[in-house]
């Protein structure tokens, strides 16, 4: 009952016991006509001649051998993936003429009275009996055959993988058999021919390459040849050029004679700087090893022996030690010009290296002239080197490939790329026609035909709509107890008043209480204009029969009246022994310091982290989180909607107050049910929001009164 005293259609109920007292009053006629039915379809399907199925299989893979090269491997193995395209090929392949005619040459179908009576149905019969038969020539006979041919293969993949089923179907199980066998052979031969007649093709235009790359292999060796003679670009060991190893032994030799003459100066100026100080130079190595200063050093040696010996019997002024003082400071001077004279010698060594060192560097100036020049040269030279060892490595590829080519068509050693797994064996059962299931089929089809008319026809006639009793006598009551108004001078006066205000028109007075039931008011109420608020068990039976999972719970006013209806909801899913989970989007809760949606929406949650248990055990919730604002948009967002709907029975979203921010606009399409709390609601608004919930692709649309009830969810 609305505000104005109008039923809704949820006050009218269908008549099961009516509806059922019309099937059982029928079941007779219904019963004959399924059972002649049947009976007619299991006569002609036994009437048809049964034909049997004979599947078999072949493998769709490249096939590699141990004969062939480590890259060619690689390439074949990356082929091995068979894709759609190339199934598709593989069974267009198969139902070619060319294909079907090798299977009738096999099998020699020509004879075969199954392809060679002629099945035109009842006019060539006809014609037969007249003697107008028609006789067929041998190409419309081939024609005829490979039409038949074509029209019982059914060549499928195999569910995910690369296999063929090759399914054949005749009159005769042997037939079968054979034809699909034949078919697998022949796929298998002809794709064998085809890889022959690819690799002989091959072969002659590697023979053709070969000969154009031979002429410009000699062509680039000889330019590199005429190169090198007209700019001297000789190699000598290590295959490196002449000026190169000229310039490294002038380095060498400079390097040397540099050493040689620093040597020579440095011991020149140590032996004179000696000489200055009256040193001895007997420490010096070029000295000590001058043979005339080893010979007076030898008499020194003997003359201070005797002055020892002398020293010991005579005084210091004794001729005989004055002699011998005087002979070793004579072998003294001779050692200090010999050391004069050595020095001398290595001073001259030292200038004669150092002239040498110039005429080395020279000789390194005038290569180094000739180096640049063999340089700029040789960035040609390198350039016609490459292009020449190009062409020699893209011949030696064409030799080798040509090799194998020739022996795989001489030997016809080819690995085609199917190959049969499964060949078929006669059936024992014939594939059609299925006589139980069509039998079966036609008798559910003619009961479902016969109990849907008389459905159609009951609520045609209107006898099965009535209204609930308890509504029927309110109505009664209601319009029995009504006063018959007489009109007044006032009435006029209401045209200005809107309709909402406007007083309800009563019902006459004399209307008797058996009129209110009678039929055509029930049609009346049953299409007058439905309530606002519904109660909650029927809001919730409602999206039990729906089958959806997600339900939008939202407030059109300020507060968390989403809340409060989040809550009834999850006490009566609790109560039913159902699952549920709500979820917080419509603003800060209790939990302020709890991981919630906002957070998963910022990726700073996991999925697992923000779903906590209720009080119940079947009861589950999401909180807002420690984030001011939801990012509703996140696909984060929808993604852990649609994940609690495959886990729960109910996933409750709040989604707070209605408006353009609402998470609401992030359900568009989704078929996803709201439902709203009765605060003073009236008709102009619910329709309103009901009208922009269905544009926005949502579900139905209710207004449900509320208990007091805590609300804390968790």
């Amino acid at each position: 009952m609305t505000q104005n005293g109008a039923s809704s259609y949820e006050d009218v109920q269908i008549n099961i016991h009516h509806l059922m007292g019309a099937i059982l009053k029928r079941l007779p006629r219904i019963l004959i006509v399924t059972l002649i039915i049947a009976g007619a379809v299991y006569v002609l399907t036994s009437m048809m001649t049964p034909k049997y199925d004979a599947t078999a299989s072949i493998l769709v893979e490249a096939r590699l051998d141990s004969f062939i090269s480590s890259s060619d491997r690689q390439q074949g193995g990356s082929r091995q993936a068979a894709d759609d395209a190339a199934i598709a090929s593989q069974i267009q392949l198969l139902k070619s003429r060319e294909t079907l005619l090798q299977v009738v040459d096999q099998l020699d179908l020509r004879s075969n009275p199954e392809f060679t009576q002629s099945s035109g149905g009842l006019m060539s019969s006809l014609m037969g009996l007249l003697g107008r038969e028609k006789t067929a020539s041998p190409k419309s006979l081939d024609d005829r055959i490979v039409n038949k041919l074509n029209s019982n293969i059914v060549a499928a993949r195999a569910r995910d993988s690369r296999v063929i089923d090759i399914t054949y179907r005749s009159e005769s199980p042997q037939t079968a058999a054979e034809i699909a066998n034949a078919l697998a052979t022949a796929l298998e031969k002809r794709r064998s021919n085809l890889t022959i007649e690819d690799t002989a093709n091959a072969t002659k235009w590697l023979e053709q390459e070969i000969d154009r790359l031979r002429r410009d292999v000699t062509a680039a060796e000889n330019k590199v040849a005429e190169f090198r003679v007209n700019n001297d670009l000789f190699t000598g060991q290590s295959n490196n050029s002449l000026l190169g190893q000229q310039l490294s032994e002038i380095s060498r030799q400079i390097s040397a004679t540099s050493e040689r003459k620093n040597a020579a100066a440095t011991r020149s100026r140590l032996i004179q700087d000696l000489l200055k100080k009256g040193q001895p130079l007997e420490s010096v190595p070029d000295v000590r090893e001058s043979p005339i200063v080893q010979r007076m050093l030898e008499q020194k040696a003997n003359f201070q022996a005797s002055r020892a010996e002398s020293a010991a019997t005579l005084l210091d002024d004794h001729p005989t030690i004055q002699a011998l003082d005087a002979q070793i400071s004579d072998i003294n001077k001779q050692i200090a010009a010999e050391g004069r004279r050595i020095a001398q010698a290595l001073a001259t060594q030292a200038e004669i290296e150092e002239e040498l060192e110039k005429s080395l560097q020279d000789d390194l100036t005038r290569l180094k002239l000739s180096a640049s020049s063999a340089e700029r040269s040789g960035v040609t030279l390198a350039d016609l080197e490459r292009a020449a060892s190009a062409q020699r490595d893209l011949l030696n590829t064409f030799l080798a490939r040509l090799s194998e080519a020739t022996a795989r068509t001489n030997s016809g050693a080819t690995f085609p790329d199917v190959r049969t797994i499964s060949t078929a064996s006669a059936p024992n059962t014939p594939a059609s026609p299925k006589k139980t299931m069509l039998t079966i089929v036609a008798a559910a089809l003619t009961l479902v035909v016969q109990i849907g008319s008389i459905i159609v026809g009951e609520l045609a006639s209107g006898r099965l709509v009535h209204l609930r009793q308890g509504k029927a006598e309110a109505e009664g009551r209601e319009m029995v107890a009504a006063p018959v108004a007489a009109p007044r001078p006032a009435e006029t006066e209401t045209a200005d008043i809107p309709d909402e205000h406007k007083m309800p028109e009563r019902a006459p007075q004399t209307a008797p209480h058996g009129d209110v039931f009678a039929k055509d008011d029930v049609h009346k109420i049953a299409h007058k204009e439905t309530k606002i608020a519904d109660d909650l068990p029927v809001v919730l039976s409602e999206l039990a029969l729906s089958q959806q999972h997600v339900v939008l719970v939202a407030t059109p006013r300020a507060g968390r009246g989403d809340q409060r209806l989040a809550a009834e909801l999850m006490a009566n899913i609790a109560a039913n022994g159902q699952t549920a989970v709500v979820v917080n989007a419509g603003g800060a809760d209790h939990l302020p310091s709890t991981k919630g949606l906002t957070d998963l929406c910022e990726n700073e949650a996991e999925f697992g982290d923000v779903i906590h248990g209720g009080r119940e055990e079947n009861l589950f919730f999401v909180p807002w989180g420690t984030k001011d604002r939801l990012r509703f948009n996140s696909p984060d967002f929808m993604l852990l909607i649609d994940a609690l709907g495959a886990l729960y029975d109910f996933v409750i979203v709040e989604c707070g107050q209605l408006g353009a921010r609402s998470p609401i606009v992030a359900f568009a399409d989704s078929g996803a049910h709201l439902v709203l709390p009765n605060e003073g609601i009236n008709r102009a608004q619910f329709d309103k929001i009901r009208d922009d919930a269905r544009s926005l692709g949502l579900g139905f649309c209710r207004i449900t009164d509320l208990n007091e009830r805590d609300t804390d969810v968790a």
